[in-house]
């Protein structure tokens, strides 16, 4: 692990408008990178309770597709581990028709992060809820609908440290102006439509710079402060308002089912059990393929595994 000794202006240099798009600066990028995690290894090492389940990445120094051929800041960024990511994969990897969403690709474009963003103006630390992370919008709108759900936001949000602003990057109001029937109003600011929502705070890059090595002390309280939130918003079968887990459980019956190969209706042969060597029709298939078979006049269920082809 590599020591984190501040942040220079060499650091947030490497972001200038000039620079975004060109490979001349990727060792500069490269080296500001390396900077940024020693920060955040740093920062989070008294937090690793509060990380459990979660997985961390960086976003790419170097201009490509991912980051649409620009790199005008540099991403650390905390979000769900790769097990939860996988059980979201159909809900989130749909590629979208709109161009403007085609490549938005990159992880937190599709998850709500806690993030640490380095620009070149500032240092950002907060919770990243981008618009193609559509599962995590709908549980946040679906729970603002919800009147205690929205007090104990309400109150998790004026517990940050001060300084903290949320919404949309363009209208950032500070935390303490939060309401209630602001929350209530986010339901309809969350479809997949609309902007990127967060909530958090931008050191700028001469208050950064001048905090030297405490500048890590800094970022753990954040990040320890905000997390509170992202377990709050982010969905998870605990927290599920909007029904997801009853869908996913319906996809994988429905994958089991089209694995057997056979449906309602088809001819089967019973090959293991009491009625082995017995034809029959399939009437239908559970969500466990377990299968209902139509033996002469008696109706049976048997395992899908159990059954072979009779056409």
């Amino acid at each position: 692990m590599t020591a984190f000794k501040g942040l220079s202006s060499d650091t947030f240099a490497a972001y200038t408008p000039e620079k975004w798009a060109s490979n001349v600066h990727n060792l500069a990028r490269m080296r500001a990178k390396d900077t940024l995690l020693a920060l955040c290894d740093q920062a989070q090492r008294d937090l690793q309770t509060e990380l459990v389940g979660l997985d961390r990445a960086s976003s790419d120094e170097v201009p490509n597709i991912i980051n649409h051929k620009k790199v005008d800041a540099q991403w650390v960024y905390w979000f769900r581990d790769a097990a939860a990511r996988k059980n979201l994969a159909s809900f989130l990897e749909k590629t979208p028709l709109d161009e403007q969403k085609l490549f938005n690709i990159a992880p937190q474009d599709k998850h709500l992060a806690v993030a640490v963003v380095l620009r070149q103006t500032d240092l950002w630390l907060g919770l990243w809820l981008a618009a193609g992370a559509v599962v995590d919008r709908r549980n946040f709108s679906a729970s603002m609908q919800k009147a205690w759900e929205r007090e104990q936001l309400r109150d998790l949000i004026l517990e940050l440290p001060e300084g903290a602003s949320f919404g949309a990057p363009t209208k950032l109001a500070a935390a303490g102006e939060i309401t209630l029937a602001g929350l209530a109003d986010l339901t309809g600011t969350l479809g997949s439509d609309q902007p990127a929502w967060q909530i958090g705070h931008s050191i700028p890059a001469t208050d950064a710079i001048e905090l030297g090595v405490e500048l890590a002390d800094h970022v753990g309280r954040w990040l320890g402060a905000l997390l509170p939130i992202y377990r709050f918003l982010a969905w998870e079968k605990a927290n599920d308002h909007i029904d997801v887990n009853r869908q996913l459980q319906e996809e994988k019956a429905q994958k089991r089912r089209q694995a057997l190969g056979f449906g309602p209706g088809d001819k089967v042969r019973i090959i293991s059990g009491m009625f082995s060597g017995k034809l029959g029709v399939v009437q239908d298939i559970d969500a466990k393929a377990q299968v209902r078979v139509l033996v002469g006049k008696l109706s049976v269920v048997v395992s899908g595994t159990d059954l072979t082809s009779a056409a």
